[in-house]
């Protein structure tokens, strides 16, 4: 059972950070979707995301769970950045007709 739970686990971890494609997708496309992100909570998701990564490798020593936390973080990263790029990047310009 032990043995499943790790292999469903692992499979899991890769699944969800698979599910943050759309979303990045999205706002690679959309300038305004990307000033949308909270950098706030993504910097706060992250940090708690790293604190995880720590634990799993000095407490619990396993490096299964720093993984899967590490997909997750690569995710989240690039959330990130792409809200900070948006709000770095110039002002829009009203179109002219």
């Amino acid at each position: 059972m032990e043995q499943l739970l790790s292999v469903m686990y692992g499979a899991s971890g890769i699944v969800a950070s698979a599910l943050y494609l759309p979303q990045i997708l999205k706002y690679h496309r959309d300038l305004d979707a990307r000033r949308s992100i909270s950098l706030t909570s993504w910097s706060g998701w992250i940090a708690i995301a790293m604190i995880a990564i720590l634990y799993a490798i000095v407490v619990v020593k396993n490096y299964l769970i720093a993984a899967v936390a590490g997909l997750n973080v690569a995710a989240q990263t690039v959330v990130l950045f792409y809200g900070v790029n948006a709000r770095l990047a110039a002002p829009r310009q009203p179109l002219r007709r």
